[in-house]
């Protein structure tokens, strides 16, 4: 990556961040899909990076901070540490020692706090208000190993405070999405490298998948990690077709790493 990025900027032609997302994404193809990746220790929180598996959240992680790392090196060599700190600042609030609630859960959450980072062009592209509460965590707390315990454990009690606590801050802005009928329409404004999040239709849930956009000879597909198909892979349906094959969505947030 960072080869094809001192070779583009030393031809006059220099590529931005979305850019070496996209070629981020295409290096990372094949590489298998694992759930919980982050949760493999549920008794402690540390910071975990992978390039040998991911989910759809870490991969989309992963390639920003990779774009990130190069673009920030310049003329130099990035450097790993430099990798790993990009990584904590995307995945949680604070410095170590981590706690579980610490840890950026929700994609809506993710994408305000790198506002100036990332610019989400939702409602820019056609996207309307979407009144859907955000809740999902504090609402179904047996289904996370960290908190399924909140009513015995201290920790896990405060996590759980800690997230209802988030949860009713992201409910205070209104979310945004691209209605399943609009995508048609949105996508001419969509390019490669932009981070694709698919709106959940579930109750509590704001996102239920992400992808990197992927515009090839006018073509507005994405490359994701597929838990379908067990890996990382350029899609073989365009976003307008995913979306609309799934009743478990309602539509998209498209948002453009700076």
């Amino acid at each position: 990556l960072d080869g094809k990025y001192k070779a583009a900027k030393a031809s006059g032609n220099p590529i931005g961040t979305p850019d070496l997302m996209a070629l981020a994404a295409k290096g990372l193809i094949g590489t298998p899909y694992v759930a919980g990746t982050l949760d493999e220790d549920p008794m402690e929180e540390k910071m975990r990076i992978y390039l040998t598996k991911t989910d759809c959240m870490i991969f989309v992680e992963t390639c920003l901070n990779l774009a990130r790392t190069v673009a920030e090196a310049g003329d130099t060599t990035p450097s790993f540490g430099r990798f790993v700190s990009n990584m904590a600042g995307t995945r949680y609030r604070q410095d170590p020692p981590y706690s579980y609630s610490d840890r950026i859960h929700y994609t809506t959450e993710w994408i305000r706090r790198q506002e100036g980072r990332l610019v989400d062009l939702t409602v820019e592209l056609g996207g309307v208000e979407h009144n859907h509460p955000i809740y999902f965590m504090s609402g179904h707390p047996k289904s996370y190993k960290q908190l399924e315990d909140a009513g015995s454990i201290p920790r896990a009690a405060l996590d759980l405070r800690n997230i209802e606590e988030i949860e009713k801050d992201l409910n205070k802005i209104p979310m945004t999405q691209i209605p399943k009928d609009r995508i048609s329409s949105s996508a001419k404004g969509i390019k490669s490298g932009d981070i694709i999040c698919f709106v959940s239709t579930v109750e509590g849930l704001d996102v239920a998948h992400m992808a990197i956009a992927y515009v090839n000879d006018g073509r507005v597909g994405f490359i994701h990690a597929s838990q379908k198909d067990g890996k990382v892979e350029v899609d073989p349906l365009t976003i307008e077709e995913y979306v609309t094959r799934r009743s478990n969505l309602s539509g998209i947030k498209v948002v453009r790493p700076l």
